[in-house]
């Protein structure tokens, strides 16, 4: 058999295990239709998307479409995320980089939980092993009323620091900083019930590795 001839018979291998799970860097992925494999690259597209889960990481994501890069990452376009914790991002694009252990989310952003309702940034990066979530560039919500240039909050605790310029207005809350400041907050819900607009460093240590 010529090896072109092999060639077509692995695709078509493939095509017909389409609709069945396979494991890929310890997540779970079930494509939605058809996958096409790169004998070259070994990179696998997944036109019609599927679902992956990170039972780990507590995360679950759906998409449009995907793509594997086996050891590197899983791309995907229309996607949703959910976590463990009840937090839903949806993003055009989103990049799951296995070896560094992140989520970046890109493009018409939107994120909702138990504390943020509509969240957008130009970026957000779940940080898989921490349970940290960072939102980058034009960060604004709805509730609480906020932007400012960067958000850090920890998906387990009711904790989130804003950095300046900010503004942030919510019942008694109203407070602004410029470039560099930073505004600690306490939720309970998506209410604010505790803020420092002076945080002391120890309040701040674990949330700033996530906002260089």
């Amino acid at each position: 058999m010529s090896f072109p001839a092999v060639r077509r018979a692995v695709l078509a291998a493939l095509l017909l295990g389409a609709a069945q799970a396979i494991t890929f860097g310890g997540l779970t992925v079930t494509p939605r239709g058809p996958q096409t494999l790169n004998l070259e690259t070994g990179v696998t597209d997944l036109p019609q998307g599927g679902s992956a889960t990170d039972s780990r990481g507590g995360l679950k994501l759906s998409a449009q479409s995907m793509q594997l890069r086996p050891g590197q990452t899983l791309l995907a376009r229309g996607a949703t995320i959910t976590t463990r914790q009840g937090g839903t991002l949806k993003a055009a694009q989103v990049v799951y980089d296995l070896r560094a252990g992140t989520v970046t989310a890109t493009g018409d952003l939107s994120y909702t939980d138990a504390r943020f309702r509509n969240l957008s940034a130009a970026q957000v990066i779940l940080h898989v092993g921490s349970g940290f979530v960072t939102a980058t560039g034009s960060v604004k919500a709805s509730a609480p009323a906020l932007s400012g240039a960067a958000l850090a909050f920890d998906l387990s605790t009711m904790q989130g620091v804003l950095t300046g310029p900010y503004q942030a207005r919510q019942g008694t809350l109203n407070a602004s900083g410029g470039a560099g400041e930073r505004l600690l907050m306490v939720f309970s819900g998506t209410r604010v019930i505790r803020s420092s607009t002076a945080p002391d460093a120890d309040s701040l240590a674990r949330f700033l590795p996530y906002l260089k």
